[in-house]
């Protein structure tokens, strides 16, 4: 169905400009849009039907001529210069590619009080969410407690105004943190004295990003396969929760970072572990879990009462109070333990003592905001952080993307992947200059945020200010945080990265090449280092992609002194030389089983799949013909498509003949 023709489009355009009333000059009432047209403008603004980007397509077709879409988006028939030519109230190209890159002016313009409410209440939800969760994940940075409170209020402030997803929440993760440590590991010296790498690693892993996402090249992190992806995570979550075994058992003595070495060192110091941190950070785990649990089934038992209409208001209040208990469950863990770290400290006189290992880094004053300054970019401090420039933006991309695409799907809205880098880009880059080591989308305060109706990612300012309010107000309490209590956080927060099915789902499905790269890169994180995991493992992937490209599938079918060879795919440079040596063999084998006197007198390639060839192709078919011709060898191809026609024609190939069927050759 035509959306508008185009006598009223030249129409449009060719109105006298004093008469030209932009709210009139498309009735949308004379516009017929097809249904399948409106999931597109329903969602090309990146957020859901209830969210103020999400508007019908009646609304989207009076935006028309204000330069709300381009021209292609909303009217796919017309090119978008043809609409915006001469017509003065259609932005520039220079305006649309600024809208692209802002997606804030999308959603800003419809921005309600409800919507104000609904961010308040998600962005004080993560905010009780990460707090507990930064400064645990510092500790696996292996950098002072408040550098994870730095990393985790600028870069949601910045998204704000870059990112098209309305869940994803930015700050430090688990695998980040680990992937930080991992990089920066090689300097010598103590966490302090690592930072300025730590914040180098953020503003150079953010240019990358930005780069690549300008250049639109995302399409890069297609090429990790999902079972890389889930060894990686896997292996990530294994090495980082051990590595906080240390902590659950209040050991004190020096464990080294790598697995296999953690491993070791764990189990040589074992015997100075301490009863009291075990029990405590034991305790502290089973809560978590348990309110973790507990969560799911409060949601379903208040479901099946809103179903059957017997929810009372003490039923109501009491599932605000379960849900926001079990939300903050971290939150709960860090104050309840902080209470007893701080009891302690007071019984005994000292924050060091024997009884209770407890954080005890900040001053007496305090955390102080960091100043806004430039990292060090020297060339000496690159070269320390060496590969991990590439793999850390890469990562960290593949993590938030897999995340925003995820709550995409499950909330029926689009995103930009191209824009979300362009955003973790820029959200790194200018949360390096607050003291930020890498962040990168998170997993569970996504979820947090997407159920607690987040509309837009405004709520990133309300979790910022509840960030800074951790900070300046309640960081002298940080000190009687006891460490096991951080250990059991991180501990249950990893066990539900590991993907313990997917091995048996591949095996069942037959897909045996697939375990490989899984294998590789679990293997690979675990003992190499998880900088090297991902790489090495795409690598193996990548070769097992190109061993298959080149090994085309095809039939070989023989029928008297003739041998047709049936393509089901595209053949190209690598799968040429691998098919004519099966022809070759196919040639001896029936050469030898033919009566004496008789030979082969025709080789027929049936070409109604192959959609491309190249000049590798071309060439080799050329050998062959040469080669067959001095054997008495007839070479014909049949069904070839018409756009292959012309290439083959002009390459004049000896000894070839193209037909329109087998039955004609």
């Amino acid at each position: 169905m035509s959306v508008l023709s185009n006598t009223s489009l030249r129409s449009l355009h060719r109105m006298d400009e004093d008469e030209r009333d932009p709210p009139a000059v498309l009735d949308v009432t004379s516009v017929s849009l097809n249904r399948e047209q409106e999931p597109l403008l329903n969602t090309s603004s990146g957020y859901n039907k209830h969210s103020p980007g999400g508007t019908s397509w009646k609304e989207r077709a009076k935006e028309f001529c204000y330069g709300g879409l381009r021209g292609r988006a909303c009217f796919p028939q017309y090119p978008s210069y043809e609409l915006v030519e001469n017509c003065p109230c259609i932005f520039t190209p220079f305006h649309y590619f600024i809208k692209d890159r802002l997606p804030i002016i999308g959603w800003i313009r419809r921005y309600t009080l409800r919507h104000l409410i609904s961010d308040i209440i998600a962005g004080l939800a993560v905010g009780l969410m990460v707090v507990p969760q930064a400064i645990a994940y510092a500790g696996i940075a292996g950098l002072p407690l408040q550098y994870g409170l730095y990393s985790s209020y600028m870069g949601v402030v910045v998204y704000m105004f870059f990112g098209t997803s309305k869940d994803v929440t930015l700050g430090p993760t688990a695998i980040m943190s680990l992937l930080t440590a991992s990089i920066i590991g090689s300097s010598d010296g103590s966490g302090e004295e690592k930072v300025p790498l730590a914040i180098l690693l953020t503003l150079l892993s953010g240019m990358v990003q930005f780069i690549i996402g300008m250049l639109n090249l995302g399409f890069l992190i297609d090429y990790i396969p999902l079972p890389v992806i889930s060894g990686f995570t896997s292996a990530a979550a294994i090495t980082i929760g051990f590595g906080q075994v240390k902590s659950l058992l209040g050991i004190t003595k020096h464990v080294r970072r790598p697995f296999i070495h953690c491993v070791y060192d764990t189990f040589r110091y074992i015997s100075h572990w301490r009863p009291w941190d075990f029990a405590l950070g034991t305790v502290c785990i089973i809560i978590v879990i348990f309110l973790k649990y507990f969560k799911s089934h409060n949601e379903r038992i208040f479901s099946k009462l809103e179903e059957t209409n017997s929810s009372k208001l003490y039923h109501k209040i009491a599932h605000k109070f379960l849900w926001i208990l079990c939300t903050g469950r971290n939150a709960v863990i860090v104050i309840l333990a902080g209470l007893i770290g701080f009891s302690i400290a007071e019984s005994y006189g000292s924050k060091d003592q024997d009884f209770l290992s407890l954080v005890n880094y900040t001053k007496d004053d305090g955390i102080e905001l960091p100043p806004v300054f430039i990292p060090a970019l020297t060339i000496a401090n690159i070269k320390i952080l060496g590969t991990g420039i590439i793999i850390a933006p890469f990562i960290g991309f593949l993590e938030s993307i897999a995340i925003s695409k995820a709550f995409a799907r499950q909330n029926n809205y689009l995103i930009n992947p191209t824009q979300e880098l362009i955003a973790l880009g820029l959200s790194n880059v200018v949360s390096s200059f607050f003291g930020s080591y890498p962040v990168t989308g998170s997993f569970s305060r996504t979820a947090v945020n997407s159920q607690s109706g987040v509309k837009t990612p405004a709520a990133g300012i309300v979790t910022c200010v509840v960030v800074l309010l951790a900070v300046i107000v309640f960081s002298q309490g940080f000190d009687y945080i006891p460490k096991t209590s951080l250990a059991a956080i991180i501990i249950s927060a990893v066990v539900f990265m590991i993907d313990f099915k997917i091995l048996y789902k591949i095996w069942t499905m037959k897909l045996i090449m697939e375990n490989i790269p899984l294998l590789v890169s679990f293997l690979g994180t675990l003992v190499l280092g998880i900088e090297y995991g991902v790489p090495v493992a795409t690598v193996l992937s990548l070769s097992i992609l190109l061993y298959r490209h080149g090994r085309i599938r095809h039939d070989v079918i023989v029928k008297g002194n003739e041998i047709i060879v049936t393509f089901n795919g595209g053949l190209t440079y690598p799968g040429s030389e691998y098919v004519w040596k099966r022809i070759r063999n196919e040639i001896n084998e029936l050469s030898q089983s033919l009566p004496e006197g008789e030979m082969v007198t025709m080789v027929t390639f049936e070409c109604s799949s192959m959609p491309e060839i190249d000049y590798t192709v071309v060439e080799g078919l050329r050998i062959g013909c040469n080669e067959l011709k001095d054997k008495s060898i007839n070479v014909r191809l049949v069904h070839v498509q018409l756009h292959l026609l012309d290439t083959l024609k002009r390459a004049r190939l000896p000894n070839l003949h193209i037909t329109a069927s087998i039955e004609e050759a």
